[in-house]
C-alpha cells in the first residue's frame, strides 16, 4: 500500500516539475508564460504519448543506439505536436509548430541538465552508500 502511494505521490511531484520546466522553457523561448493547469495537461499528455510512442517503438526496432536516437527524434516531434495544439498565447491563438518545437527543445533541454545533475548529486551519494556497504562486507 505504501508503494502505490509512494508512486502517486511522485507522479504529482513529477508532473509539477515537468509543467514548471515547460512554463520557463515557454517562457524563454515564446516569450510568455502559461497557466500551471494549461501547463499540467500539456505535461500529462505528453506524459501519455510518449509511453505510447515509446512501446510502439520499442516493439518495431527493439533495443540499442539506432532505436533511441529514432525514440528521441520521434517524441521531439510528437512533443511538439502536442504544445501546439494544447499550449495557447495569451491571446488564445495556437503557437505554431515551429515555435513549439522551439520549446520543446528548451524543454528538453532543461531536462537533460536536470538529469545530470540529479544524476550527479544522487549517484554519488548512493555510490558513497554502496561503497560504504562494500567496504565493510555488507
Amino acid at each position: 500500500m505504501t508503494a502505490i502511494l509512494y508512486m502517486i505521490v511522485a507522479l504529482v511531484i513529477g508532473i509539477a516539475v515537468g509543467a514548471g520546466i515547460l512554463m520557463l522553457a515557454a517562457r524563454v523561448a515564446a516569450g510568455f508564460m502559461p497557466k500551471f493547469l494549461s501547463a499540467v495537461a500539456v505535461v500529462v499528455v505528453q506524459f501519455i504519448a510518449a509511453m505510447i510512442v515509446g512501446w510502439i517503438l520499442g516493439m518495431v526496432l527493439g533495443n540499442g543506439t539506432f532505436a533511441g536516437l529514432v525514440s528521441l527524434v520521434v517524441v521531439f516531434l510528437v512533443y511538439s505536436a502536442i504544445t501546439n495544439l494544447l499550449l495557447k498565447k495569451p491571446d488564445g491563438s495556437q503557437l505554431g509548430f515551429g515555435k513549439a518545437a522551439l520549446v520543446t527543445l528548451v524543454q528538453l533541454i532543461i531536462q537533460i541538465i536536470l538529469g545530470v545533475i540529479l544524476v550527479f548529486a544522487f549517484g554519488t551519494a548512493l555510490l558513497g552508500i554502496f561503497g560504504g556497504m562494500a567496504a565493510v562486507g555488507g
